[in-house]
């Protein structure tokens, strides 16, 4: 029973997707303050599932430059709901 629970709330928040990762990283660069350089690396872009029952969210990492080693120099996350779009910095 459980286990039949567990599967439909997974399901059921798969469902709910409407925004699609690049638009989960258009809106989080307009809630950064700063714009995310070109360069690969710089936006690292994760789904996720969050509470009971899940649901989607985008976490969207963005970073103002790279390093000489390739890491971030100042970054910034964001969730984005997949459902709605709403954004919070994480």
């Amino acid at each position: 029973m459980l286990l039949a629970a567990l599967a439909v709330a997974r399901t059921c928040g798969a469902h709910d997707q409407e925004i699609s990762q690049e638009e989960a990283v258009e809106l989080a660069t307009g809630s950064a303050s700063f714009t995310p350089c070109a360069e690969q690396g710089c936006v690292v872009v994760r789904a996720v599932q969050r509470g009971i029952p899940t649901r989607l969210y985008w976490l969207v990492g963005l970073a103002e430059d790279l390093g000489e080693d390739g890491r971030p120099t100042r970054f910034q996350n964001f969730l984005v709901d997949a459902a709605t779009g709403e954004v919070t910095r994480s």
